[in-house]
């Protein structure tokens, strides 16, 4: 082999460490490399079973996937044991990833049943077409994991999640992280049994789940009215995610009314909503750092300002987080009457007293910037103390945009020889730059918000300066003139090209601030 041999200069552990995420085939044909390699697959403590490791069609790969799987298995030994089981299975057509999980004996049920998964800590059962997570294939009976020594549970790709009746124990006791994507059927009753059954649940992860409620009552004492609200019981867990779920009420054939959610010990929460049921916070979670909100336009809501109402009812029982991320997708979709009503006297806002940053995704179509300005001013009217602001504006016509890997790419060639030029400008004068930015911005020119004139020290702006568009280059100039005690703008308008763009009529601004802070490319700032 030409060149040095590198890897195998690597300590034991480290090359352990490596084959722990490596699939079982091809880490068990490191043992034929040399006599040191003989164990090391199998001293990594993982068997990653996984159908792309075998060529042809899906169907054809099942005899050698189920001789694979079980040889992997069976050379462990207490010597060996097994800490991590990943099982994969990708195909191309959805009937054929059923015939290979259902037909004849079942891969899923033999591997997990194995003696050698008794010992296993992390377990990951994934079912996916090539190219996309979402779909369901499987079944999957909770009883039936080997639950003694769990750590860690994804569940992807599975059809009905198996809860057994309360008569039948369900117990994982060291369970710390559990991820449920894209399951058709839980049972709420069933999946609170579980969560209740791990004391020491730390991450909760749902995305994509449908969860049907159910009792057990006499059908003469239901109420075909509006089902009442679902409650949601995660007494020790820290890290939750809530994105795309359904819930159901199955005594109704409706969605319920919105989910109590008792978390005490949160310190995060990812929610993206179903604004059909909303998400409450019912217990002080006093410990909360981090909101990460992804609010898509429903067209199916009533009237614009239920679609506001809906997303504040969410935010108002989080507002003592830190920091707050705020996707929204289509904003112009809101109306502005909602706005508006925050000048009132006495009317209700939502107020984050505790927010130190700020971060906000926004996409308008082009010409609609009043509503995202509108929007924009409410939110940092609800932001009084916020330390750090970042701002990330485009157009819904270039979020869908055909070209916009290549736009990526051209973006990438031009940010070098922008920054240079940017930091070699020495106060020359840019001959491109000869308009000037209109001042008024709705909602936001001629306004008084707290946190400009006494806590707003870092800006970033990210956006894309078209000629039809320079709805950011007049944000820029309105942090530039309003913001008082402003350290730091950190700029990227887009196409890279700062220098060229926007430097000097930003440095015009800057002279005639008050802060005289200092203007920066964004570049990695962002991340």
């Amino acid at each position: 082999m030409a060149g040095d041999d590198r890897i195998s200069h690597l300590p034991d552990d480290l090359l352990q460490h490596i084959l722990y995420f490596a699939p079982a085939k091809e880490a068990a044909s490191t043992s034929a490399l040399a006599r040191r390699w003989r164990t090391q697959w199998l001293s990594s403590g993982a068997v990653n079973l996984d159908t792309s490791s075998y060529p042809g069609l899906l169907y054809r790969k099942r005899p050698a996937f189920v001789r694979d799987a079980d040889a992997a298995l069976a050379a462990r030994g207490r010597r060996w044991p097994l800490r991590k089981l990943t099982f994969r299975v990708e195909g191309n057509h959805r009937d054929n990833i059923r015939l290979f999980l259902r037909h004849g004996d079942d891969i899923k049920g033999i591997v997990l049943t194995h003696v050698a998964a008794r010992s296993v800590e992390e377990l990951c059962i994934d079912a996916r077409l090539e190219g996309r997570p979402d779909g369901v294939y499987y079944d999957l009976n909770v009883p039936s994991l080997p639950s003694e020594n769990l750590r860690v549970l994804r569940i992807s790709g599975c059809r009905y999640l198996k809860i057994p009746p309360v008569s039948v124990p369900v117990a994982l006791p060291r369970l710390e992280e559990l991820r449920i994507h894209f399951c058709y059927d839980v049972q709420l009753q069933g999946l609170q049994r579980v969560i209740d059954s791990t004391p020491h649940l730390a991450v909760l992860d749902l995305h994509s789940v449908c969860i049907y409620s159910e009792y057990d009552v006499p059908a003469a004492a239901v109420d075909y009215g509006s089902p009442p609200p679902a409650t949601l019981r995660c007494s020790s867990v820290t890290a939750l995610v809530l994105s795309d779920c359904t819930w159901m009420d199955r005594l109704h054939g409706k969605d319920t009314t919105g989910v109590n959610l008792d978390a005490p010990m949160l310190r995060w929460f990812r929610y993206k909503p179903n604004l059909n049921c909303p998400v409450a916070l019912k217990s002080q979670a006093t410990s909360l750092t981090r909101l990460d909100i992804d609010f898509c336009h429903d067209p199916c809501a009533a009237t614009h300002d239920q679609i506001w109402a809906s997303l504040w009812q969410c935010v108002e029982t989080f507002s003592n987080t830190r920091v707050l991320k705020l996707k929204w997708s289509d904003i112009e979709h809101v109306s502005g009457s909602e706005t508006k009503k925050v000048q009132l006297p006495g009317s209700n806002m939502v107020l984050f007293h505790n927010l130190e940053r700020l971060e906000l995704e926004v996409h308008y179509m082009p010409g609609q910037s009043k509503a995202a300005g509108e929007a924009i001013a409410y939110i940092l009217r609800c932001c009084p103390v916020i330390s750090k602001l970042r701002l990330s504006l485009s157009t819904t016509l270039e979020k869908h945009h055909r070209y916009a890997d290549a736009y990526r790419v051209k973006d990438q060639l031009d940010f070098g020889k922008s920054v240079d030029q940017f930091f070699s400008r020495h106060g020359r004068k840019n001959p491109m730059i000869t308009y000037e930015v209109c001042d008024h911005i709705h909602g936001l020119s001629g306004e008084s918000f707290a946190c400009l004139q006494s806590s707003l020290r870092s800006v970033s702006l990210r956006f894309r300066r078209e000629k039809t568009d320079i709805f950011g280059v007049r944000l820029v100039k309105f942090f530039a003139e309003n913001a008082m005690v402003l350290e730091k703008m950190y700029i990227d308008d887009g196409n890279q090209k700062l220098h060229e763009h926007i430097n000097h009529t930003v440095g015009r601004w800057v002279a005639s601030s008050s802060s005289g802070f200092a203007v920066l490319p964004l570049g990695s700032h962002w991340q």
